[in-house]
This record gives structure tokens, sequence and C-alpha cells, in this order.
């Protein structure tokens, strides 16, 4: 697994220099510089994927996978937790397509990360306004629901969590959103057994790993 990752990066590598000597020699257009950003991005070098989507963004407006493009720009300024120029950027692109809901859901990722969760929570109830099946607001608002909601939520929470669970019920994020909601109720064994079924898909997952840890008491 180590070596095919090692020849994983260095394809990626050789990728972007012939990427590099494309866009230098004038050979290269919008396509290219949003591989670049990609290739940047896959090897978690940010900042370089952030300057080649900046780029890009600068000189072909009519890119027609723009919105692609702004929304992995965004998501590298959250990497790097410049929240408030990611914002910011959202606001922009936002005012444009304002129903876009992947710039909604990075936005309630922002205030998640910035513990503001009931910006988050409303946010997500306002994808599900514009998408009532979108799945991962479903489970996102019913996870806030649970851990940062008023006691008078907590049904709302649990339904929420359960149409996602609907949809996909051997999926190990909703299971584990599951699991947390039914240690609130002090049914643990029920929790249990949803961290177990979750970590059976999804073995080193150390969100679920800690929420069973928090449960059976373990350091």
């Amino acid at each position: 697994m180590e070596e095919e990752e090692k020849n994983r990066e260095h394809a990626v590598l050789e990728r972007i220099l012939t990427l590099k000597q494309m866009i230098q020699e004038e050979r290269g257009g919008p396509v290219e510089f949003h591989e670049l950003g990609i290739c940047f991005f896959i090897l978690e070098n940010y900042k370089q994927a952030n300057s080649a989507l900046e780029d890009l963004l600068e000189k072909y407006p009519d890119y027609v996978e723009i919105a692609s493009a702004y929304a992995l720009k965004i998501y590298c300024l959250i990497q790097e937790r410049s929240y408030e120029d990611a914002v910011k950027q959202i606001d922009i692109r936002l005012k444009k397509v304002p129903h876009d809901i992947t710039l909604l859901a990075l936005r309630a990722h922002i205030f998640e990360k910035k513990g503001k969760f009931r910006k988050a929570i409303d946010i997500h109830k306002e994808i599900l306004e514009i998408d009532p099946e979108n799945i991962n607001s479903l489970n996102s608002a019913g996870f806030l629901l649970v851990e940062h909601g008023k006691d008078n939520e907590q049904e709302e929470a649990l339904s929420l969590i359960t149409k996602a669970l609907k949809k996909r019920p051997d999926y190990p994020a909703y299971l584990d959103s599951l699991g947390v909601f039914l240690i609130k109720k002090g049914k643990k064994e029920q929790a249990r057994k949803a961290f177990v079924k979750a970590l059976r898909k999804a073995p080193g997952n150390s969100e679920i790993l800690k929420h069973l840890k928090e449960l059976l008491h373990v350091k």
C-alpha cells in the first residue's frame, strides 16, 4: 500500500511538471489550470492549488467548469483555515448563484469549524428547503441538533438522521450520528451496536472510535 501511494504521488508530480510546461509555453488553457489545481490539492499543497485556481478564475471567467473551480478554491482556503477569505469568496459567488447547494454546504462547514453551530444548522435547513432529500444536510443538521440543539429539537434530530439512514443504511457517518443520539437518550447498548456497525465499514475512522471510547469510558 505504501509503494502504491509513492507511485501515485510520483505520477501526480510528473503531471504537474507537464502541466506547468504546457502553461509556460502557452499551450495550456483553462482545463490545464484546473487540473494543475486538482493535482496540487491531491498532494495537499493547498497554497499552490489556490494559486493555480486564482490564475484560472482570472484568465478564464467564462470557463464551463467555473463552479467546480470556485468550490475547490474555497475548500483549499478552508483547509488552510483562512475562514474569512473563504466566506468572502462564497458570498461573492452566492450573489450569482444564490441556491448553489455546494457553496451553502461549505458555508455551513465553516460555521461549524468556527463553533457557530446554530448558524450551521440554519444553513443546512436552508439547503433542505431547496433539496429536501439532500443526504449530507439531513445527517449534518441532525447531528448538530443532537450535539448543540435544545431538548425539544431532539425528535427533529432523530427524524433527520433516520431519513439519511433510510437512504444509506450502512453509511458509517450516519450510523455514528445515530449512536451519538442514542447515547444522549441513555440507550447505551443500542448506541454501542450502531458504533460497532459503523466501524465495520470504516475501521480507522477516528471520530467513530472517539465516540465509542467515550461510551465505554476507555481512554
